[in-house]
């Protein structure tokens, strides 16, 4: 298939001719794949044209629109690859474009092409010559244009230094370096010249007044790199009242400062204070910006005055001279970081309250889940001795029940005897929570150690007698906010105990104190759980612990079937007392759940804590600056996704007998709310990603 196209009558270059030419046989080649349906192994197109070749091949350079139009039309197309060079003798569309009579078409190679088309293999492409197209015409001309820029002084530069002194210091080192080399510049010059009264240079020595100096250098510094005012001057002075308001515009943060450019290039206040006796850094402070060498200011200043307040650090900078944009939260923020300042007065961590748990929200015979807590002592006379009760509160997670022992001692065994006395009257229990107290723990492990001597044994009798194996949750140390539903039960019945001493009077014995337990404890099982409807006389007794553990039968599951207000009529008693508990848990749903809704404080998620933040621990035996440092290794997420107990590693602060602190780590378990936060990783998200979904 051959086409051919007129050239147009404008007058074109054969370079471009021939560039649409190779347009026209990509197009060809395109259209041939589309009607054919065919896919071809291998496509090669011939040119004999240099430029062209050229042209398709070149990376490097850009061409006019008509050249680089039909460059990328042709690239997209086909591949540079597959552009060979063809000689004009064997080239058959220059019978087409030159012509050819009608005796010399059968014979040309219009129709029969060229001969090596007709061998099995075509030729391997031969070592092209490169065309130079550097004085092309159809090459774009590029102007590239180098500008050095000279950089002065970077505040980047400050902002590995830790304090102002040093920074200070190190400008002024760099001034005393310069005035060495010039110096000793004038001082060779000197010699060349053969003067009289040459001396040897020696750097002159560190001085107030060259740190003096270093300070303005970095306020000017500073200025420049930050006010488009000083820059706009370029460091000269405002001369008059019309060269002030022209570089400093009324929407700017410097109007209402009334700024002013003194004989050392510095920006300062004008203000009002001109005719007090002041010095003249008080009357004119510098204007800074809030940047890191900003900070090394404050800190300078809020160490001068000893860890002070906001107020005092103000009122120092502006005694020093420095006058800084925003400078009360500047402040405020910076004090917030210090971290002499969180020890000494930070607060503790708080974080949003979490959910009740589920043995707080689930009916279940009173007692199934418990929580337990001592509390005492309490002074008993037996004969003429005096000794030492302590009372034992197990509550109802659920009902809110509660049930006391009288314990001799706070030893594990002690603990046992109660549990088992406990046990056999309000029935077995499938978890205690409670806090770390070595009673508890100790017999935690004892149940733990019988379990694993008699496994197998032990599981068979649970599952003959129909029960679980109690199950022990144990508190963070050190955090009794957690157990707040033992503790507050435990300040109800030391009121109740103190009226009845009252009462009675202070001399008890072991007989006395254990019936006055009980009656407390039948007090606080009287008090009611709502207190919604008290005033009104048509509703209902209002509901209370006792209502369920004085019709309780049996510490099991709820047998089957339904029982109505009929069954409180019925002459099996145990219909009876099922009725009364299912109405018991009826209004314990409607009335005191829903009054557990609520959160009365740590409404607000907070920042939760992370592994490699520096923190103190509280210590209510010690003064707050002895507190022991430590860094927490491993948090606890909760259900909610957040972070209320974590692991802190903590350093053994005594030391050796060589005056040598030891290298010992021990390992506490704390909640959040006794942890002071010092220095912040900042590396993890801050809050959960959504408001957890239970």
């Amino acid at each position: 298939m051959g086409k051919s196209r007129v050239a147009p009558i404008k007058i074109v270059t054969v370079p471009r001719l021939e560039l649409a030419a190779a347009v026209l046989s990509v197009r060809m080649s395109s259209f041939l794949r589309t009607e054919l349906g065919l896919k071809f192994d291998r496509e090669v197109f011939w040119t004999d044209s240099r430029v062209v070749l050229g042209y398709i091949k070149n990376e490097s350079r850009c061409f006019h629109v008509f050249v680089a139009n039909r460059v990328r039309q042709i690239r997209d197309e086909s591949s540079p690859l597959q552009w060979r060079h063809i000689g004009t003798k064997v080239n058959p569309a220059d019978g087409a474009s030159r012509g050819l009579m009608v005796d010399q078409v059968e014979s040309s190679k219009w129709l029969a092409g060229p001969d090596f088309l007709w061998e099995k293999e075509i030729p391997d492409e031969g070592k092209e010559e490169d065309v130079d197209l550097s004085k092309d015409p159809e090459v774009k001309s590029q102007t590239h244009a180098s500008v050095q820029k000279v950089d002065e002084l970077e505040l980047e530069r400050f902002d590995h230094l830790s304090s102002w002194y040093r920074a200070k210091r190190a400008v002024a080192n760099c001034l005393r370096l310069r005035s060495y080399l010039q110096r000793r510049y004038y001082e060779r010059r000197d010699k060349r010249e053969k003067k009289d009264g040459v001396k040897n240079v020696v750097m002159e020595p560190l001085s107030a007044e060259l740190l003096l100096q270093a300070e303005k250098e970095i306020i000017k510094l500073t200025q420049r790199r930050t006010f488009d005012v000083m820059k706009a001057v370029e460091g000269d002075k405002w001369h008059n009242e019309r060269e002030r308001r022209r570089h400093c515009k009324t929407t700017s943060r410097l109007h209402h400062l009334d700024p002013f450019i003194d004989n050392d290039g510095i920006l300062r206040v004008g203000g009002r204070l001109r005719g007090s006796d002041l010095s003249f850094e008080s009357k004119h402070p510098a204007i800074l910006p809030q940047t890191h060498l900003t900070k090394l200011i404050v800190s300078h200043c809020h160490t001068d005055v000893a860890h002070g307040g906001r107020g005092m650090t103000i009122n120092h900078l502006r005694a020093k001279g420095f006058w800084i944009l925003g400078c009360s939260n500047f402040v405020s923020k910076f004090i917030s970081q210090c971290v002499i300042c969180r020890r000494l007065r930070h607060s503790l961590q708080v974080q949003k309250m979490a959910n009740l748990p589920e043995d707080r929200l689930t009916p279940a015979p009173p007692f199934t889940y418990a929580g337990v807590d001592c509390f005492g002592p309490w002074i008993i006379k037996e004969g003429r001795k005096e000794l030492k009760r302590y009372g034992l509160l197990f509550t109802c997670m659920a009902s809110r029940g509660v049930h006391i022992e009288v314990l001799n001692s706070l030893t594990t065994d002690a603990f046992i005897n109660a549990l088992r006395r406990f046990i056999s009257v309000r029935g077995p229990v499938r978890q205690l929570r409670c806090d770390r107290g070595t009673n508890f723990v100790g017999a935690e492990a004892e149940f733990r150690r019988c379990a694993e001597s008699s496994k197998d044994r032990v599981k068979d009798f649970l599952l003959r007698e129909g029960c679980d194996f109690i199950a022990f949750k144990f508190n963070v140390p050190a955090s009794s906010h957690m157990g707040g539903v033992w503790e507050r039960q435990i300040r109800s019945i030391r009121q109740v105990l103190d009226a009845l001493l009252h009462q009675a009077g202070q001399q008890l014995d072991d007989e006395s104190l254990r019936t006055l337990m009980c009656e407390a404890a039948a007090i606080v099982n009287s008090r009611p759980l709502t207190t919604d409807f008290l005033n009104e006389p048509t509703h209902p007794t209002p509901l209370t612990p006792n209502h369920l553990l004085t019709q309780k039968s049996r510490v099991i599951l709820p047998p089957p079937g339904s029982f109505s207000r009929e069954d409180v009529y019925a002459r099996k008693r145990w219909r009876r007392v099922q009725h009364l508990a299912n109405e018991f848990w009826c209004r314990w749903r409607k009335e005191f759940l829903s009054q557990l809704q609520s959160r009365q404080k740590w409404t607000k998620p907070r920042r939760n804590m992370k592994v490699g933040d520096v923190v103190i621990i509280k210590d209510v035996n010690a003064p707050r600056n002895t507190w022991p440092l430590g860094r927490i290794v491993e948090v606890y997420e909760s259900k909610d996704d957040y972070i209320r107990k974590v692991r802190i590693a903590v350093g053994d602060r005594n030391l050796d007998h060589k005056g040598k602190r030891n290298n010992q780590v021990s390992y506490l378990d704390r909640p959040i709310h006794k942890l002071v936060l010092l220095v912040p990783n900042v590396d993890q998200e801050e809050f959960p990603a959504k408001e957890p979904q239970d």
